[in-house]
């Protein structure tokens, strides 16, 4: 019989002045925008707030954005974080900790089954770009192309809403009647981590693990896997 392990990782955009300098350069006026005129005023009025958004979005880019954050429990144990801010090997840390931490929690002789919200389409690829850009070694129980059905894998986001549709985790902790998010949510993170509210973040990463455990539970019940 598997071990479950409750998977989930909180990720931020880039801060690294070359990225940002390379996202600012590809940033251009619709090609209805000719005159000289407009052309300044939207390089002044609208370009910087295009910037900052294209910068966020590498929240969700491994190439790009960083890991801030990664939560686990094995089965029924308190859920555990790693996070780590200090320095220019932060998130390298962040990722051996969790990999070294998550192997020494594991049980006896476990052969896990990885369990999150689209960690097949998201929280599981994002960690191994990671891994490539930073030349960290990943334990050989990780998946290296998950794919939702996978045998190795249960994505909460694919048991609901199967290959072609998709669901928050906090609207089907809603429809399950599991406790949702409270008062922070992912785009949060970001802002937190500006802010140097660590604790907070590892907090709702650990949060994240326990509704994603909670809502996995549910539906292996209605399959018949677990008892009441």
């Amino acid at each position: 019989m598997s071990d479950y392990l409750y998977l989930d990782i909180e990720t931020i955009p880039t801060d690294n002045p070359a990225h940002i300098e390379q996202i600012a350069a590809a940033v251009k006026p619709s090609a209805s925008i000719t005159k000289a005129d407009t052309l300044a005023a939207w390089e002044k009025d609208t370009k910087p707030a295009k910037i900052i958004e294209a910068v966020a979005k590498t929240s969700f880019d491994g190439a790009f954005g960083k890991i801030a954050c990664i939560g686990w429990a094995w089965n029924d144990s308190e859920p555990v974080a790693a996070l780590h801010h200090s320095g220019n090997d932060a998130e390298r840390t962040t990722l051996t900790t969790a990999f070294e931490q998550i192997m020494a929690d594991a049980p006896l002789h476990a052969r896990p089954t990885i369990v999150g919200h689209y960690v097949a389409g998201f929280d599981l690829r994002f960690i191994w770009q990671r891994a490539f850009v930073l030349g960290v070694a990943v334990p050989h129980w990780l998946p290296r192309d998950p794919k939702p059905w996978s045998l190795d894998v249960h994505d909460t986001q694919h048991m609901w809403a199967g290959a072609k549709d998709t669901i928050s985790l906090d609207n089907l902790c809603k429809a399950l009647g599991v406790p949702g998010k409270t008062d922070v949510d992912g785009s949060m993170v970001a802002g937190m981590w500006k802010a140097g509210e660590f604790a907070r973040i590892s907090d709702y990463c650990r949060d994240d693990v326990n509704r994603v455990r909670a809502v996995h539970r549910r539906m292996l019940l209605t399959m018949g896997e677990v008892a009441a």
